[in-house]
């Protein structure tokens, strides 16, 4: 590709029996360029003498290595829909998707990622190992030993050494047996797998600048990884406990590289704003700014964490717009879902916002939320609408997405609300807002029940997954792709999936997955907000 690019670190030699790999994000060039955690784990491996990585895209034309040399074919997967583009890129090269399909010929297909470390049985069938919890830890690990073997094992030999390593999942070394309601009803082997985290947390930053992104010439700076709060639907907090962030002076060092080759940085993090040092971190960068002329970008604030300064950092870095998350409509069904943050909160952030100099603000919430009832969804009207009758100068859009059930959280065993219910409480909240001029986003509610299926999935679903994708992936493919599977193969109805309320006590697909936090530790948390809530509420 013709794309000038920056290198923030140095490559290194390869040796001369390295293993050939290729490592895709499975989208165009422009996104994938953009994705921080995949650019890490691309440096990690590209500093390893023993791995010859090449980076590939939907749009690769062309590639270093010929399809028969290459030894390890990787995915960065963050997105459940990601399992269509990934699909597209083994047929361009025509790889089977099932790895049962695959003989000694073909690379070991991997993947890892958000999506996987949660609940990677829906799409098991389709790798040969998945790396589980944070892939810097374990990415060059599994690398090495797989250039160990080379030559002097078998693919099923290096599966089941891979399967010895912290954090590998080896799909096909388990088997699932599902009772007659289908519900799983035995693993065999018992054996979990252990999410890998780094403890040590060191400051991860874009180490490829190029123009031709979706963020252009920015350099992405990590400051948090995880939240403390632990909202009880939120994949974020769960899935990266415990929370960690890198040395303020770390920090510091970055930007200055950062700054020494392009003028745009970004801050991440799902919540930044709790890096010890963020006040230092603020007053560093405007320190940097009398030097020289840069753009700071943060994609989400927290409400009551907003400060004058931060906002004084966004707006003389020529940050005019931001985001933050309510959540949800009324202070009760926050306190239920554990995002303790007040309407008064929420006022005083938007005030401070206008007062410092933003121009828009983007508030999140969901619908559909567990113990939802049609006051809270009257009380976000309430709510937003009052912020901006308070707050002339700056521009107010809610922007709404259906709750979708999270493995791992303490929600995941709430299942969806109707769809009917849903569009009923999207058009009132549609038609109230228009009526006060305020800008409306929801999201699809059809395609956040796709969501769903996947989200709490097993294996039973990928052929249905495959027979989508054929289909074009269209929403109607899904149940087309559904009714055709039915008739011959034993598959639940796709609301067993997405609407079903589960039983504390069921076996669940992603149980083999050994978490930060323990199952028994989830349902301890979900009865303490129930307890929170029937007890304000007098049930």
């Amino acid at each position: 590709m013709n794309n000038k690019e920056i290198f923030l670190y140095k490559p290194q030699k390869k040796d001369d029996d390295a293993i050939k790999v290729w490592f895709s994000f499975p989208c165009n060039y422009n996104i994938g360029m953009s994705a921080l955690g995949y650019l890490h784990l691309f440096r990690l491996m590209d500093e390893n003498p023993k791995t010859d990585v090449e980076r590939i895209f939907t749009d690769t034309e062309r590639s270093r290595h010929n399809l028969k040399d290459v030894d390890v074919f990787g995915f960065s997967f963050s997105f459940e829909l990601d399992f269509l583009n990934i699909f597209k890129i083994l047929q361009k090269y025509n790889i089977p998707l099932k790895a049962k399909d695959r003989d000694d010929s073909y690379p070991l297909i991997f993947a890892g990622g958000p999506v996987l470390s949660v609940n990677p049985e829906p799409f098991s069938d389709f790798f040969d190992f998945i790396l589980v919890g944070d892939g810097e830890v374990m990415m060059n690990e599994a690398m090495n030993f797989i250039q160990d073997s080379k030559g002097n094992k078998t693919k099923a030999e290096i599966l089941e050494g891979l399967a010895s390593i912290e954090g590998v999942y080896v799909p096909s070394l388990y088997n699932f047996k599902y009772d007659k309601d289908g519900a799983v009803s035995s693993v065999f082997p018992n054996i979990p797998v252990k999410k890998r985290v780094m403890t040590n947390m060191s400051c991860v930053f874009t180490p490829i600048i190029t123009e031709n992104t979706m963020f252009s010439n920015n350099c992405l700076i990590e400051l948090y990884r995880g939240c403390p709060n632990r909202c009880a639907f939120c994949l974020s907090s769960y899935l990266n406990l415990p929370p960690r962030y890198p040395s303020f002076e770390e920090i510091k060092d970055i930007i200055d590289m950062a700054l020494a080759n392009t003028n745009k940085i970004g801050l991440l993090g799902a919540l930044v704003s709790a890096h010890p040092k963020f006040d230092q971190i603020c007053d560093y960068i405007l320190e940097k700014k009398k030097e020289k002329d840069f753009e700071v970008s943060i994609s989400s604030l927290r409400a009551d964490r907003l400060s004058a300064k931060t906002v004084k950092m966004l707006t003389e870095c020529h940050q005019r717009s931001s985001t933050i998350a309510m959540e949800a409509g009324s202070q009760r069904l926050r306190q239920f879902i554990n995002k303790n943050l007040s309407d008064d909160q929420i006022a005083a952030s938007i005030k401070t916002a206008s007062e410092n100099g933003l121009k828009a603000l983007k508030i999140y919430a969901m619908i559909g939320l567990p113990e939802e009832e049609d006051k809270d969804i009257e009380n976000m009207v309430t709510l937003v609408k009052n912020l901006q009758k308070e707050n002339k100068d700056i521009s107010l859009t809610l922007s709404t997405s259906s709750f979708v059930p999270k493995a791992q959280t303490p929600f995941q065993w709430y299942g969806r609300e109707e769809e009917k219910i849903l569009e009923n409480r999207n058009n009132y909240l549609k038609k109230h807002l228009h009526i006060s001029g305020i800008k409306y986003r929801p999201t699809s509610i059809k395609w956040d029940e796709i969501q769903a299926v996947i989200s709490r999935g097993d294996r039973r679903l990928s052929d249905l997954l495959i027979k989508v994708y054929e289909y074009k992936a269209s929403l109607g493919s899904w149940h087309r792709a559904y009714k055709e599977l039915s008739e011959t193969e034993s598959i639940p109805p796709l609301e067993f999936y997405s609407k079903r309320k589960i039983p504390f006590e069921e076996t669940l697909p992603w149980d083999l997955i050994e978490n930060t936090v323990s199952k028994q530790q989830l349902v301890d948390e979900l009865k303490r907000l129930q307890n929170i809530l029937y007890t304000s509420s007098g049930k």
